[in-house]
């Protein structure tokens, strides 16, 4: 596998990553999600969002050839906004990503991290040792659902 540039965000990559977030979720989510939860995603991952939750937690971006295409943030014990652009998942990304989030949480003393996983994304996290604790959803509009799972996983300082 190639070796994949991660590195952390800074303030300059904000548009770039705004860009990815989106693009990934009219994409991915497309199959699973009707619009208005689509349309939820996209308001509630904003630009302000994405900054804010950069200067509060830890963001990771991966940047091959100039390009970003993968981040993933951590937020406290939350590890949130894990997206991989469609083009470049299932080649290791987004699990490169997770293993950087779960490190930097136990170099914060945190031994449990806790995401929600939308209904495209579960089935990764679960090949990562991630469990579900519960199924949620939020109401949408015009009586359509998001439908998302909340999950845990107690981090091993062996890895």
């Amino acid at each position: 596998m190639e070796d994949i540039p991660l590195r952390r965000f800074s303030p300059g990559d904000l548009e770039d990553v705004s860009r990815l977030v989106a693009e990934t979720i009219e994409v991915s989510y497309a199959k699973s999600y009707p619009r208005e939860a689509i349309d939820y995603f996209l308001d509630y991952h904003t630009v302000e969002q994405i900054s804010a939750d950069a200067d509060r937690g830890c963001t990771f971006v991966i940047e091959p050839a100039d390009r970003i295409v993968g981040t993933g943030t951590l937020l406290g014990t939350t590890i949130k906004r894990v997206f991989v652009h469609p083009s470049r998942q299932r080649r290791g990304y987004g699990a490169l990503l997770m293993h950087a989030l779960e490190r930097e949480a136990l170099r914060c003393g945190i031994r449990k991290v806790d995401l929600s996983a939308s209904l495209p994304s579960k089935r990764f996290y679960d090949g990562l040792g991630y469990t579900t604790e519960c199924e949620e959803y939020i109401p949408v509009g015009n009586g359509r659902r998001l439908d998302y799972y909340v999950m845990v996983k107690a981090l091993d300082e062996g890895r």
